[in-house]
């Protein structure tokens, strides 16, 4: 099992986790955790937490970067929430995060 997260408790055969990568123990990045510079970290932080919110339909403001990321047990140098969410202000985040989309079209013929 990969360090730090607990073993599942249902079967493994039964239990949605059971072919995900904790249960398999492969390697989600090529670079370790620890090797990852801050402002990255940072960067991380504040961009999975305004994903966070905005799935959530909450605004993306400082104060609540700072409670998600606190909560996940995350440390980031306090000017990032800041900028960050007046990066977002008046965007439209929705569709940053649409990917793909509709099929293609239909052959000619």
């Amino acid at each position: 099992l990969a360090q730090g997260l607990p073993p599942c408790a249902a079967p493994a055969s039964s239990h949605p986790c059971a072919l995900s990568t904790h249960r398999l123990n492969i390697a989600m990045a090529e670079v370790p955790a620890a090797e990852v510079p801050q402002a990255e970290k940072d960067e991380l932080f504040c961009a999975y937490a305004a994903m966070i919110l905005k799935d959530s339909e909450l605004e993306i403001s400082e104060e609540k970067l700072n409670t998600l990321i606190k909560a996940a047990g995350g440390s980031i140098d306090s000017f990032f929430p800041a900028l960050f969410a007046k990066m977002c202000q008046g965007k439209d985040i929705e569709s940053m995060l649409k990917f793909g989309g509709g099929g293609g079209g239909g052959g000619g013929g």
